[in-house]
């Protein structure tokens, strides 16, 4: 099969205490080599997203590494590549003693530069035809614009999964990293045919006087061609899946929303919890794609798998081992 995927490159400088990490590469290339690692070499993987100036060079060589990465649609921009300044409220030690006792773990603050500027749909366009699948993880919420993924929706009736991310959130003026109301939520969640959100994204979009499920029941049930399934990860809390189910009882069809919670995978040997997100996106996407979108729960459970995998390594430059 032949994947697209769209997001955006940055560069992640990781805080945990007095601790300050090196220089790491983050943001959709969790996505893009996770996929890699994953598709084994069988599957192409074309990744469409701006790379700043200052950076494309190095993340070029940092994909290459991976056969089935196709770079045609890796473009330079006239701007540096976006940095991501993450803070943990805890000590790596901390964040394996929570962990092991189960425990929900500390967040974290964000603070950004400039994101490069949105993929229009002219660069898309042609690549669509190519792919059987498109995953979308809005890294920095403004990959595209909701009116280009109107298109892309238009254009493409394959497989599309949908990582809000970042979308519900912006930097204040510090690039400090805060909540933003987003007038189209409903344009954005009923485009995909499977979607994922934090709780905290959950939140920002759920509407007044809504709770989960029934936020669930507005999404799955829309009289547009709408999500089939909605994800909610909870870090540590596990993850939960809503879809929609065509029952018959005695005879008389009806529809209901089915909810599966699985709990967080707890490993001993953690190292990083970055980009577990994104691997969990890249792993349900994956697996749903090639069952041709037949059972969501097969996907719910490998990518539950793979994300906990994920926190024993470090980095991108670690997703290799995914392999295993």
């Amino acid at each position: 099969m032949k994947f697209g995927v769209i997001g955006e490159p940055c560069v992640d400088y990781i805080h945990k205490g007095d601790k300050v990490s090196g220089k790491t590469f983050g943001g959709i290339l969790y996505s893009v080599v996770s996929l890699a690692a994953i598709a084994r070499e069988v599957d192409d993987i074309y990744p469409i997203m701006y790379a700043g100036y200052d950076e494309y060079d190095n993340i070029i060589s940092l994909i290459s590494r991976y056969k089935n990465i196709k770079n045609d649609l890796i473009l330079k921009c006239e701007q540096k590549t976006r940095v991501v300044n993450l803070f943990y409220r805890s000590s790596d030690i901390e964040m394996l003693d929570t962990l092991v006792r189960g425990l929900k773990s500390p967040d974290r603050d964000e603070y950004w530069t400039e994101p490069t500027p949105p993929i229009e749909f002219d660069i898309v366009k042609d690549v669509l035809k190519r792919i059987d699948a498109l995953l979308i993880n809005m890294i920095s919420g403004v990959e595209i614009t909701v009116d280009t993924f109107g298109k892309i929706r238009a254009s493409f009736n394959k497989y599309i999964h949908l990582d809000l991310h970042n979308v519900v959130m912006k930097p204040d003026a510090d690039g400090k990293i805060v909540p933003r109301k987003v007038e189209s939520w409903k344009d954005w969640t009923s485009y995909p045919d499977t979607l994922q959100m934090n709780e905290t994204e959950m939140n920002i979009i759920c509407p007044e006087d809504c709770n989960e499920y029934k936020l669930a029941e507005i999404l799955l049930t829309s009289e547009q061609k709408g999500s089939k399934a909605l994800i909610i990860t909870r870090g540590k809390s596990g993850v939960t899946l809503y879809r929609k189910k065509e029952k018959n009882l005695y005879g008389e069809k009806y529809s209901e929303i089915d909810k599966t919670d699985l709990p967080a995978i707890e490993q001993a040997r953690f190292k990083d919890s970055t980009g577990c997100g994104d691997v969990f996106a890249t792993s349900f996407f994956y697996r749903t794609a090639i069952n041709e979108q037949k059972n969501y729960e097969a996907g719910l459970y490998f990518a539950n798998k793979i994300a906990s995998l994920k926190t024993t390594l470090q980095g991108v430059e670690e997703l290799h081992n995914l392999r295993t």
